[in-house]
């Protein structure tokens, strides 16, 4: 059987956690015998097939750095370790530091390495180092996994980049697949899913909502996520005299349950990947907003006014604007909402990690 390596900063809860995961328990577990290797010490937010060897570079959580170079040296003899004893046929790694260690490491090992690029790459490399490092180290790998086409035009700098990538959006949970899509009385609530932090931009959205507050009294919105803007929202709320209708509803067990009648799901974000949480509230049939934000997951996965809609980033008047016509036109929103869930077919889990299986097999092939 082959051996395949995965390499990536932890497996909290986040998106590439959540594909990584995926990806592991339902093929590659089968097909390979598979080593996960995390960078950070950190607990796992996904459970994985018992099968799945799980390995950390870091021994505890708090490992004191001095700084980001001895950060990255300490990982690297550690990779190398790691890699010398498993011995992978390949190497499969996820985001800038995973990436830029294993190509720091391409010309000790004979093994080819796929790297994916999970963000938008003109904010994951804005850092002048990170910059820097990208354009030296990215073009060794020898294969390439982006979302959209927007985000591997990002490399255009590089011709054998271009010629190595594959598109492979994320896929949508099997939870998701198989939940009961029959008629929803849905509830007077907005819903936004995503970390508290600036990427996700919720002050942006509780302001929008609070231009339309007023005209929707029997309206709120209802936000799931933590992070270290909470106290920000918190404020604003107050200062819009929103308290009470826009609810800060913190990490939730089960979610896809407590959010599956929301009457609108909006994803508010500055930049995104493939938005999990769009995908999702699609699926559930939930009448979509996103923002056009880049690098052009939102645009992929919503036709604007067919299955949802978008609106420029940022823009608080248009986001606005746009809740309230799913508000006001029900009908509208339900037909919005039927054709939402076709996102079922064209992310269906078997078809894309099938995608991902057929192109490790170029790899293990000798291509």
């Amino acid at each position: 059987m082959k051996k395949i390596a995965i390499l990536t900063l932890t497996l909290t809860r986040g998106g590439a956690e959540r594909v990584i995961a995926n990806l592991c328990n339902d093929r590659l577990a089968d097909e390979y015998e598979v080593t996960l290797i995390t960078c950070m010490n950190r607990p796992a937010g996904y459970t994985l097939d018992k099968r799945v060897r799980f390995l950390c570079l870091e021994d505890t959580e708090d490992v004191g750095y001095t700084n980001l170079t001895d950060r990255f040296m300490k990982r690297r003899k550690a990779l190398k370790e790691v890699l010398d004893e498993c011995k992978p046929d390949l190497l499969l790694c996820f985001l800038p530091e995973p990436n830029m260690l294993a190509l720091s490491l391409k010309s000790r090992y004979g093994f080819p390495v796929i790297i994916s690029v999970r963000n938008d790459p003109k904010r994951e490399y804005s850092n002048k180092i990170y910059y820097t490092l990208m354009r030296l180290l990215y073009p060794k790998a020898d294969g390439y996994v982006f979302q959209t086409e927007e985000a591997k035009d990002y490399f255009a700098f590089s011709k054998h980049i271009l010629e190595k990538s594959r598109i492979i959006p994320n896929p949508l949970s099997k939870e998701y697949m198989d939940m009961d899509n029959g008629p929803v009385d849905r509830k007077k609530t907005i819903v936004n899913v995503g970390k508290l932090d600036a990427q996700k931009n919720q002050k942006l959205l509780i302001s929008a909502f609070g231009r339309i507050a007023t005209d929707y009294p029997d309206w709120n919105l209802h936000i799931y996520g933590e992070g270290n803007l909470r106290e920000e929202l918190t404020q604003l709320i107050d200062e819009l005299g929103l308290t009470g209708r826009v609810v800060l509803e913190g990490n939730q067990a089960d979610l896809k349950n407590k959010i599956k009648d929301a009457g609108i799901f909006v994803l508010s974000s500055d930049y995104e990947g493939m938005p999990n949480a769009l995908i999702e509230a699609m699926a559930l049939g939930i009448p979509s907003i996103s923002t056009d934000c880049p690098c052009g997951g939102p645009r992929f996965l919503i036709e604007d006014g067919v299955n949802g809609r978008l609106v420029p980033v940022k823009n608080e008047k248009a986001l606005s604007v746009a809740m309230a016509e799913y508000i006001s036109d029900k009908a509208k929103a339900e037909v919005v909402g039927e054709k939402a869930k076709n996102i079922k077919k064209v992310l269906d889990p078997d078809l894309i990690n099938s995608k991902w299986v057929d192109y490790i097999e170029e790899y293990l092939s000798g291509n």
